[in-house]
């Protein structure tokens, strides 16, 4: 038979390892976040690239715009930005980093789907001719467009910012 106290002692040491199991070091969850980040964070530049090499700097009605290669990267950036939500899930073994990081995450992954949501309504305005018919959406899309970009490298930059506090702490 064994004594309460060993049982109380097997207890206490089973319930820590299971409050450690999943969780990462501080820079283990760091190196995880910015991975993942990574991936989605440089499709999406690629997109805005695309968009700035394929598009003339004025169109008109007359213009022929293959938007094939921007669909291809936009079809890319978006699965990788989906995968990207799984950061969500990590968990750190200092609460406060996670908090911090899964806040900034939050902010990065509405800017990246604001952004890509916009993409998208381009890529449509685009792909149907509707530019053809109606330019005055070209100057209104392409300003959102950029306007959405750079809240999401903003977002990217405040992310970047909160996981580089809890490495250098």
């Amino acid at each position: 038979m064994k004594s309460p106290i060993s049982a109380l002692l097997f207890s206490s040491v089973f319930l820590l390892g299971c409050s450690l199991f999943g969780k990462y070091s501080e820079v283990e969850y760091n190196n995880l976040i910015v991975e993942g980040m990574n991936q989605s964070s440089l499709a999406l530049e690629e997109t805005t690239e695309l968009y700035n090499q394929t598009l003339p700097g004025v169109i008109t009605e007359e213009h022929e715009i293959d938007i094939n290669e921007m669909e291809d990267s936009f079809k890319n950036a978006q699965k990788l930005f989906e995968n990207s939500a799984d950061l969500l899930n990590l968990e750190s073994r200092n609460i406060e980093q996670q908090n911090a990081v899964r806040t900034e995450l939050g902010t990065y992954r509405s800017a990246a789907e604001l952004y890509l949501e916009t993409y998208d309504a381009m890529l449509t305005y685009y792909r149907d001719g509707d530019y053809k018919e109606d330019l005055t959406k070209v100057e209104t899309l392409d300003e959102t467009l950029h306007t959405h970009y750079t809240t999401f490298i903003e977002a990217n930059n405040d992310l970047v910012d909160t996981l580089e506090s809890f490495v250098t702490q």
